[in-house]
Protein backbone atom coordinates (compact mmCIF):
# COMPACT_ATOMS: atom_id res chain seq x y z
CA UNK A 1 0.00 0.00 0.00
CA UNK A 2 1.07 3.33 -0.76
CA UNK A 3 0.27 6.82 -0.46
CA UNK A 4 0.08 10.06 -2.42
CA UNK A 5 -0.81 13.41 -2.85
CA UNK A 6 -3.46 13.52 -6.15
CA UNK A 7 -3.26 16.62 -8.06
CA UNK A 8 -7.47 17.24 -8.26
CA UNK A 9 -8.37 19.06 -12.12
CA UNK A 10 -10.22 21.94 -10.65
CA UNK A 11 -10.63 25.29 -12.29
CA UNK A 12 -9.59 27.67 -9.19
CA UNK A 13 -11.20 31.15 -8.30
CA UNK A 14 -10.36 34.37 -6.88
CA UNK A 15 -12.84 33.37 -3.80
CA UNK A 16 -11.69 33.73 -0.08
CA UNK A 17 -9.31 31.03 0.87
CA UNK A 18 -11.68 29.65 3.13
CA UNK A 19 -13.69 28.55 0.28
CA UNK A 20 -11.14 27.70 -2.28
CA UNK A 21 -11.71 24.32 -3.97
CA UNK A 22 -9.32 21.60 -3.36
CA UNK A 23 -6.62 21.13 -5.92
CA UNK A 24 -4.82 17.91 -4.35
CA UNK A 25 -5.84 14.93 -2.53
CA UNK A 26 -3.82 12.69 -0.02
CA UNK A 27 -4.67 9.18 -1.15
CA UNK A 28 -4.01 5.80 -1.20
CA UNK A 29 -3.09 4.67 -4.68
CA UNK A 30 -4.38 0.95 -5.62
CA UNK A 31 -2.14 -2.13 -6.69
CA UNK A 32 -4.05 -5.15 -7.12
CA UNK A 33 -3.94 -6.11 -9.93
CA UNK A 34 -7.87 -8.16 -9.67
CA UNK A 35 -9.11 -4.72 -8.47
CA UNK A 36 -7.60 -2.71 -11.38
CA UNK A 37 -9.27 -5.51 -13.66
CA UNK A 38 -12.60 -4.80 -12.59
CA UNK A 39 -12.32 -0.96 -12.50
CA UNK A 40 -11.33 -0.77 -16.08
CA UNK A 41 -13.94 -3.35 -16.89
CA UNK A 42 -16.62 -0.28 -15.70
CA UNK A 43 -14.94 2.65 -17.25
CA UNK A 44 -15.21 0.31 -20.17
CA UNK A 45 -18.85 -0.24 -19.87
CA UNK A 46 -19.91 2.96 -19.09
CA UNK A 47 -17.77 4.94 -22.10
CA UNK A 48 -18.92 1.74 -24.70
CA UNK A 49 -22.92 1.71 -23.95
CA UNK A 50 -23.47 4.67 -21.53
CA UNK A 51 -21.98 7.61 -24.01
CA UNK A 52 -23.53 10.82 -22.68
CA UNK A 53 -21.44 10.13 -19.77
CA UNK A 54 -18.25 9.50 -21.02
CA UNK A 55 -17.07 12.79 -19.70
CA UNK A 56 -18.11 11.93 -16.30
CA UNK A 57 -15.53 9.25 -15.77
CA UNK A 58 -12.67 9.11 -13.88
CA UNK A 59 -9.67 7.03 -15.78
CA UNK A 60 -8.84 3.78 -14.08
CA UNK A 61 -5.19 4.64 -13.24
CA UNK A 62 -6.59 7.71 -11.58
CA UNK A 63 -8.42 6.02 -9.32
CA UNK A 64 -7.81 6.29 -5.52
CA UNK A 65 -8.80 6.00 -1.90
CA UNK A 66 -9.12 9.47 -0.67
CA UNK A 67 -8.30 10.24 2.66
CA UNK A 68 -8.15 14.16 2.74
CA UNK A 69 -8.14 17.22 0.35
CA UNK A 70 -6.44 20.10 0.65
CA UNK A 71 -5.44 23.43 -1.22
CA UNK A 72 -1.86 23.68 -1.89
CA UNK A 73 -1.36 27.34 -3.77
CA UNK A 74 2.03 27.21 -4.58
CA UNK A 75 4.91 24.90 -5.60
CA UNK A 76 6.64 25.89 -1.87
CA UNK A 77 3.30 24.40 0.09
CA UNK A 78 3.61 21.36 -2.22
CA UNK A 79 7.03 21.12 -1.40
CA UNK A 80 6.08 20.89 2.26
CA UNK A 81 2.86 19.06 2.06
CA UNK A 82 5.09 16.59 0.31
CA UNK A 83 8.04 16.50 3.17
CA UNK A 84 4.94 16.12 5.76
CA UNK A 85 3.87 12.69 3.54
CA UNK A 86 7.50 11.38 3.49
CA UNK A 87 7.85 11.89 7.74
CA UNK A 88 4.86 9.70 8.01
CA UNK A 89 6.63 5.92 7.97
CA UNK A 90 6.11 5.81 11.63
CA UNK A 91 2.20 6.15 11.21
CA UNK A 92 2.65 2.63 9.00
CA UNK A 93 4.75 1.29 11.39
CA UNK A 94 2.94 1.85 14.45
CA UNK A 95 -0.91 0.50 12.66
CA UNK A 96 -0.32 -1.44 10.11
CA UNK A 97 2.01 -4.91 10.37
CA UNK A 98 0.65 -6.54 7.31
CA UNK A 99 -1.00 -5.04 4.54
CA UNK A 100 -4.58 -4.37 4.94
CA UNK A 101 -7.21 -6.25 2.55
CA UNK A 102 -10.09 -4.43 1.13
CA UNK A 103 -13.28 -5.47 0.08
CA UNK A 104 -15.33 -2.92 -2.51
CA UNK A 105 -19.08 -3.41 -3.31
CA UNK A 106 -22.13 -1.56 -4.94
CA UNK A 107 -22.31 1.70 -6.46
CA UNK A 108 -22.79 4.57 -4.23
CA UNK A 109 -23.92 8.16 -5.66
CA UNK A 110 -22.63 11.14 -3.17
CA UNK A 111 -23.10 14.85 -3.08
CA UNK A 112 -26.67 14.85 -4.56
CA UNK A 113 -25.38 12.37 -7.54
CA UNK A 114 -22.04 14.39 -8.46
CA UNK A 115 -20.32 11.43 -8.18
CA UNK A 116 -20.70 7.76 -8.22
CA UNK A 117 -18.31 5.91 -5.67
CA UNK A 118 -17.88 1.98 -4.79
CA UNK A 119 -17.87 1.46 -1.21
CA UNK A 120 -15.16 -0.22 0.53
CA UNK A 121 -17.12 -2.94 2.73
CA UNK A 122 -15.77 -3.00 6.55
CA UNK A 123 -12.09 -1.10 6.27
CA UNK A 124 -9.69 -2.80 8.62
CA UNK A 125 -9.57 -1.10 12.23
CA UNK A 126 -5.98 0.08 11.94
CA UNK A 127 -6.07 1.31 8.57
CA UNK A 128 -8.80 3.44 10.02
CA UNK A 129 -7.00 4.48 12.77
CA UNK A 130 -3.79 4.98 10.33
CA UNK A 131 -5.96 7.40 8.18
CA UNK A 132 -7.28 9.44 11.58
CA UNK A 133 -3.42 10.03 12.30
CA UNK A 134 -2.62 11.12 9.43
CA UNK A 135 -5.66 13.76 8.83
CA UNK A 136 -4.92 15.07 12.04
CA UNK A 137 -1.24 15.51 11.00
CA UNK A 138 -1.75 17.39 8.11
CA UNK A 139 -4.67 19.71 9.76
CA UNK A 140 -2.68 20.38 12.07
CA UNK A 141 0.08 21.80 10.16
CA UNK A 142 -2.76 23.83 8.34
CA UNK A 143 -3.39 21.74 5.22
CA UNK A 144 -6.84 21.68 4.70
CA UNK A 145 -9.07 22.83 1.83
CA UNK A 146 -11.78 24.19 3.83
CA UNK A 147 -11.70 25.57 7.79
CA UNK A 148 -15.10 23.80 8.15
CA UNK A 149 -13.40 20.74 7.53
CA UNK A 150 -11.03 21.01 10.30
CA UNK A 151 -11.26 19.64 14.06
CA UNK A 152 -11.70 22.36 16.64
CA UNK A 153 -9.00 23.77 18.35
CA UNK A 154 -6.69 23.69 15.10
CA UNK A 155 -6.09 26.59 13.65
CA UNK A 156 -6.82 27.34 9.89
CA UNK A 157 -3.50 29.28 8.22
CA UNK A 158 -3.34 30.78 4.78
CA UNK A 159 -1.28 29.51 2.56
CA UNK A 160 -1.57 25.83 4.28
CA UNK A 161 1.97 26.15 6.06
CA UNK A 162 1.74 26.70 10.11
CA UNK A 163 3.72 29.91 10.75
CA UNK A 164 7.32 29.67 13.06
CA UNK A 165 6.62 29.48 16.38
CA UNK A 166 3.12 28.97 16.36
CA UNK A 167 1.31 26.84 18.74
CA UNK A 168 -1.73 25.02 18.96
CA UNK A 169 -2.94 21.97 20.42
CA UNK A 170 -5.86 18.76 18.86
CA UNK A 171 -8.92 18.26 20.06
CA UNK A 172 -9.33 14.59 20.93
CA UNK A 173 -11.96 12.09 19.12
CA UNK A 174 -13.10 15.31 17.61
CA UNK A 175 -12.12 14.33 13.58
CA UNK A 176 -14.85 13.45 11.55
CA UNK A 177 -15.17 9.81 10.70
CA UNK A 178 -14.24 8.29 7.51
CA UNK A 179 -16.20 6.68 4.76
CA UNK A 180 -13.51 4.98 2.24
CA UNK A 181 -14.64 4.63 -1.05
CA UNK A 182 -13.53 5.03 -4.64
CA UNK A 183 -14.40 7.36 -7.30
CA UNK A 184 -15.59 5.84 -10.72
CA UNK A 185 -17.28 8.84 -12.26
CA UNK A 186 -17.42 12.86 -11.21
CA UNK A 187 -18.92 15.91 -12.53
CA UNK A 188 -16.38 18.56 -12.60
CA UNK A 189 -15.91 22.03 -13.86
CA UNK A 190 -15.78 26.01 -13.19
CA UNK A 191 -19.72 26.21 -13.14
CA UNK A 192 -20.84 23.18 -11.05
CA UNK A 193 -21.80 25.42 -8.18
CA UNK A 194 -23.93 27.42 -10.03
CA UNK A 195 -25.89 24.26 -12.13
CA UNK A 196 -25.77 23.19 -9.08
CA UNK A 197 -27.72 26.28 -7.53
CA UNK A 198 -30.02 26.46 -10.43
CA UNK A 199 -30.70 22.79 -9.88
CA UNK A 200 -31.61 23.63 -6.63
CA UNK A 201 -34.17 26.13 -6.80
CA UNK A 202 -35.64 24.30 -9.53
CA UNK A 203 -35.93 21.24 -7.33
CA UNK A 204 -37.72 24.10 -4.45
CA UNK A 205 -40.18 25.31 -7.12
CA UNK A 206 -41.14 22.07 -8.30
CA UNK A 207 -41.98 20.77 -4.59
CA UNK A 208 -44.23 23.27 -4.61
CA UNK A 209 -46.81 20.90 -7.16
CA UNK A 210 -48.48 18.26 -5.70
CA UNK A 211 -46.29 18.67 -2.62
CA UNK A 212 -43.22 17.39 -4.78
CA UNK A 213 -44.77 14.02 -5.97
CA UNK A 214 -44.94 12.66 -9.65
CA UNK A 215 -46.52 9.47 -11.54
CA UNK A 216 -43.97 7.32 -13.21
CA UNK A 217 -45.27 3.90 -15.17
CA UNK A 218 -47.96 4.69 -12.48
CA UNK A 219 -46.05 4.85 -9.54
CA UNK A 220 -45.76 7.83 -7.31
CA UNK A 221 -42.70 9.07 -5.63
CA UNK A 222 -41.34 11.73 -4.33
CA UNK A 223 -39.13 14.19 -6.29
CA UNK A 224 -35.35 15.01 -4.93
CA UNK A 225 -32.80 16.96 -5.46
CA UNK A 226 -30.82 14.64 -7.80
CA UNK A 227 -33.96 14.93 -10.48
CA UNK A 228 -32.48 18.18 -11.02
CA UNK A 229 -28.56 17.63 -10.86
CA UNK A 230 -26.09 15.08 -10.88
CA UNK A 231 -26.11 11.45 -12.38
CA UNK A 232 -29.11 9.98 -11.88
CA UNK A 233 -30.23 7.25 -9.59
CA UNK A 234 -31.87 5.14 -12.40
CA UNK A 235 -28.58 5.16 -14.69
CA UNK A 236 -26.55 3.77 -11.62
CA UNK A 237 -29.43 0.95 -11.83
CA UNK A 238 -28.37 0.85 -15.49
CA UNK A 239 -24.42 0.64 -14.70
CA UNK A 240 -24.92 -2.35 -12.05
CA UNK A 241 -27.02 -4.31 -13.88
CA UNK A 242 -24.23 -4.64 -16.89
Amino acid sequence: MASSLVPNPVKLTGRALKIMQPNYSLAIRLKDQNLEQELANFYDHVYRDHQKYRKYLVKPEKMHIHIASMHLGTQTSLDAACGVLQHCNDLVEKYLTTNPVLRFKGLKLYDTGASVSTDICDAPTELASLVRELRLRFWSLGYVAKASEMPPRIPFFEGNVIPSGAEFTLSDGKVSAWSPRITLMKLHGADLSRKKREATASFKSATKHNNGVVVEDGIARKLTLNDFFGIPASVIQRFENR
